[in-house]
Parts: structure tokens; sequence; C-alpha cells
């Protein structure tokens, strides 16, 4: 009996463990196609005209690649500025650069089939402020959804 309880308990957490990895769908590259309500997103951010304009047009490539066996490598390269998060473990916050250059704790975690990237910055003068965005996959686009004071924004992005 006790030998039994052994295994089911192996057989637990192994299985645990796996559901913290990344899906393999979201390995890949994907370049920003088209955004819905994305400058209504910046402005409720507090974002003025001049900026906006800026982060609107930036081209942006999200590139996720398997570095460990529970770990991948994010980079977020736009035209403006690239960040990279290496060795990125789901449900482990880390300190990363947000795209204001300021200093972040960054937390990457898969709930209800959805990615989530969350960012509290160090520094509360920050530019950049609390925020967390979410992926999902549907079919060839990775859709981010972002939300600020109740205004919700998409961005889509098509595999390379």
């Amino acid at each position: 009996v006790m030998h039994f309880h052994t295994v089911l308990g192996l057989v637990f957490c192994v299985s645990f463990v796996s559901a913290d990895t990344l899906p393999e769908g979201y390995f890949g590259k994907f370049a920003l196609d088209h955004s819905d309500n994305f400058d209504e997103y910046l402005k409720a951010t507090g974002l003025g005209w001049f900026k906006r304009r800026l982060v609107s047009l930036a081209g942006v490539e999200k590139v996720f690649t398997k570095a460990g066996p529970n770990s991948f490598d994010f980079d977020n390269l736009t035209t403006k500025k690239d960040l990279h998060y290496k060795n990125v473990v789901l449900g482990k916050e880390f300190i990363g650069e947000g795209l204001d250059s300021s200093k972040q704790k960054i937390t990457f975690s898969m709930r209800g089939g959805h990615l989530y990237e969350k960012h509290v910055p160090t520094d509360p003068n920050a530019e950049q402020k609390e925020d967390e965005y979410s992926f999902k996959l549907d079919g060839d686009t990775l859709v981010q959804t972002l939300q600020a004071n109740g205004v919700v924004a998409k961005r889509y992005y098509k595999r390379q």
C-alpha cells in the first residue's frame, strides 16, 4: 500500500511540473500584424500624443525560444528598443528591464490556457506602471490583450 501512494505522489508531481512549462505552440517568432483599440489603451495609460505615435508605429516581434527543460528565453524586439529575458521559468519572478529602461519585477505564468506577463516597477516613479498582459494562440496568430483603466486593446502577431 505504501508503494502505491509513493507512485501516485510521483505521478502527481511529474504532471504538476510539466504543467508549468510553456506550451510548444508558443515557441517561434511572431511579428505584429495589426492592433485593435491600441491608441485608446495607450491614452488610458497616460501617454501623450507624441509618445503614443512612436509606440503605435514601432514594429514589434515577440520571440519565444526553449532554453532548458522548464525555461525559455523571451525577446521583445521593437524598432525603438529590444528587451531580452533569459531562462524565464513560469511563476518565478525576476528583475528585468522595461520598455522605459526602468527595472521591473517580471513574472510569466500560465492560467486558463493563456500566458500572462506581469510587470511591477521597482521604482515608484518609473514611467512604466504596473501592468499585466495576456497572450493566447489562435492558429498561427499570437493575440495579446492589454487593459488599462477599463480600456481593452488587442494586438495580433503572425507566426513568421
